[in-house]
């Protein structure tokens, strides 16, 4: 790893479930992540992970398609602590990756 004049190696870099920001300075901080995979079933998904926070970004990318692809899936429902919802056309059967920043 290359540091710039003045930054210091982060302790414990990296952290399971963390990305470390370091913008050259003595203070740094972290961003939470998580990432995982579903499968819809005629086009719906419960996805729970208590990673998931008012503030979280989800993003979603195609891992095996299955039965008839139609709508991008999109994230009808987000719970904080618990999870979230996926829908999309209703004979889309496919596994999706996910990842949760923030």
């Amino acid at each position: 790893m290359v540091f710039q004049t003045g930054q210091k190696n982060l302790t414990g870099w990296p952290t399971s479930g963390l990305l470390y920001i370091d913008n050259g300075g003595p203070v740094h901080t972290v961003l939470p992540v998580a990432s995982g995979t579903f499968t819809l079933v005629a086009g719906s998904a419960t996805v729970a992970n208590t990673a998931v926070t008012a503030g979280s970004q989800i993003f979603i990318t195609l891992k095996t398609a299955g039965g008839t692809l139609g709508s991008f899936p999109y994230l009808p429902t987000i719970t904080p602590g618990t999870g979230f919802t996926v829908a999309a056309t209703g004979t889309d059967t496919s596994v999706y990756n996910y990842s949760i920043v923030g």
